[in-house]
């Protein structure tokens, strides 16, 4: 994700885009920040990617819905239920579940490239049907 794009959306939509797209809590920490575009780009550029892991298109999941909560050992995904339930449904599909599946969230970003990548994983063992 080109944290420049993501700077100029915040500079041309301001609050509506930073409503739309992050919770309250990633504007907070995001705004703490030093530069914050390229820690609001690195969270959306990982929302994107959560996206893709639903094996549906996901229209029905607002962006919103999708957490990167900062915590000390790195960030973290939480869910609201439309992205929870959307994940669910994949992992049912593919013989697993929700309960079983561990994600990792790998955020990084680059101000003198100009880009930041964000990553998620979903990793679970898939279910023997005998």
């Amino acid at each position: 994700m080109s944290i420049p794009r993501i700077g100029d959306l915040l500079d041309e939509f301001g609050t509506s885009f930073r409503d739309r797209v992050f919770t309250p809590a990633e504007q907070a920490y995001c705004d703490a920040q030093g530069f914050p575009p390229q820690h609001y780009a690195a969270r959306w550029a990982a929302k994107e990617a959560f996206l893709k892991t639903l094996t549906d298109p996901a229209p029905g999941v607002p962006i919103v819905a999708i957490e990167i909560d900062r915590r000390n050992n790195g960030p973290r995904l939480s869910l609201a239920p439309a992205a929870s339930e959307a994940l669910g449904e994949t992992l049912d599909e593919l013989g697993t579940s929700l309960e079983t599946a561990d994600i990792d969230v790998s955020l990084s970003h680059d101000r003198t490239a100009g880009y930041a990548v964000g990553s998620v994983t979903v990793v679970s063992a898939a279910s023997r049907h005998d």
